[in-house]
Parts: structure tokens; sequence; C-alpha cells
């Protein structure tokens, strides 16, 4: 959906910079290059270009890419340098092998809505490390309380402020859960509330996304011939338990590291 580049970082304002420190961090720890995959508006990659490590980002979507480019121009001076790139990230050959660290951050690797789509995405995303280089990715865990939650309520995601003075957004979703395909229909939802509470405006935005069970990650990383090093439950790196939301994968080539968690 073309719309989502005018609106996908007024949604991920609710998100807290964690996500983006935590990657940010561990480039540097790889001492680059950084690969990401789903760059997005720039979101992780401007801040990363900005502390001095080379980036190149890729996403299917023009619009995005296009936010990016209008950011990263506004953020100059950039050190590391920053290259944005439209690619499929299940088809990517960017011609290089050089990247200490690839990210697949913030639930993209769930955009590839079939299994052998994720597989490629991973052995896209592995063949541009150069030895010894991390595979990092982000997904959500899934909450059966929600999955199976037959009522038709919006899940409130937050508010934040809107560009009229006095004005803000209602954020909401709309879930549509598939069960075979494990596939979520969304619909997020932006609401412009005026001063006296009317809504002035409405947006919704549709997307498809998967949802994968721990057992499942790992069995993806293990088909895509890669091991898993750390797994993590937050962007703090706290250790993946029963109760986290959030799994956060860092992998590497088979036999390239000592595997520390399963």
């Amino acid at each position: 959906n073309p719309e989502w580049a005018d609106w996908y970082d007024v949604f991920y304002s609710t998100a807290g910079s964690g996500a983006v420190r935590l990657y940010v961090d561990e480039a540097k720890r790889a001492n680059g290059p950084l690969l990401e995959i789903g760059v997005g508006t720039g979101r992780i990659a401007i801040p990363a270009a900005k502390a001095g490590i080379e980036v190149v980002g890729i996403d299917s979507s023009r619009e995005m890419l296009a936010v990016a480019e209008r950011k990263a121009r506004a953020a100059a001076p950039l050190p590391g340098g920053l290259t944005l790139t439209h690619a499929d990230m299940m088809a990517l050959e960017l011609g290089r092998h050089d990247f200490g660290l690839a990210i697949i951050p913030d639930n993209t690797l769930l955009m590839a809505t079939r299994h052998d789509g994720r597989v490629r995405t991973l052995c896209c995303a592995a063949r541009h490390l150069r030895p010894g280089g991390r595979l990092m990715f982000s997904v959500f865990v899934p909450d059966p309380e929600l999955l199976y939650d037959e009522s038709d309520a919006p899940v409130p995601i937050g508010e934040v402020a809107a560009p009229v003075e006095s004005h803000h957004y209602r954020l909401s979703a709309y879930n549509r859960f598939d069960h075979d395909a494990q596939l979520n229909h969304a619909t997020q939802v932006a609401e412009e509330v005026d001063a006296d509470g009317r809504v002035v405006r409405r947006v919704e935005l549709t997307f498809e996304l998967a949802y994968l069970w721990p057992h499942q990650v790992f069995e993806l990383v293990e088909e895509a011939g890669l091991d898993v090093i750390e797994v993590w439950g937050d962007d703090d790196r706290s250790p993946f338990t029963g109760e986290s939301e959030l799994m956060i994968v860092v992998a590497a080539a088979r036999g390239a590291g000592e595997v520390r968690a399963r």
C-alpha cells in the first residue's frame, strides 16, 4: 500500500527507541558494514549511518525509499554513508559479501507470507555476510488470546501528536487471522482527533503478516542453513522466555560460531 510511506513514522513513533539502539549497537560491535532488509523510512539506517557505520538499506517500496531519502538529506552529514536500494528481499543480490551484520527488523521477515519466501529471505541475507558475519531479525510472539479473539473490537496502539496544533492521532488495529495459513489480514487505523474529541479524518491501511510459533522460528533458521547464536526476548537483550512477546534471533552460517541459545 503506497500510503504506508506517509504513515510509517506515525505508527512507529509509539514503539520507542529501544530497537534502534539495539541494532546500532550490534552494528558497531560487528564493525560494519550493515545491511538492513526492510529499511522503510530509515528509522534504524539513518541513526546507524549517523554513528559512522556504512549502511545499505533495501526495501520493496519505492515510496518508503523516497521518504528515507528525504530524511537522510535532512539528517546529513551521515559519516558512515547510506545507500538506499529498491530490491526484493526474497531475491536479493547486491554483488557484495562483506557485511558484518545483516538485520531484518520489526517483523519484516513475516511480510514474506509463505514459508519458502521466508527461507529465501534468510538465505539471501546470509549470502551477503563476510566470514564470521551475523544475521539478526525480530518477530512477534503470537498471543493465543489475541489470535482466537472473535470479537470485532479494535486493538488500541496508542495516541500521538498530529501536525495540526491541538490535534492528535488515535491509532488502532483490526486483525483477522487465518489459522490454517498462519496469516493475519490486518488493518491499521489512524484517526485524527481535534481538540473537541471529534474524528476529522480516518485512514485505513491494510497488509498481510504471517505469524510463527517459536519452535517454527528455530526450524526456519535451521532450514536456511544457519545456527542460532543468541535469542533475546526484548530490545534490552533480556533472555527469551515463555512470557516474551518479542523474539530477537542472532544467527550465523552453520558452523561459523558457537551456538549459545536454543
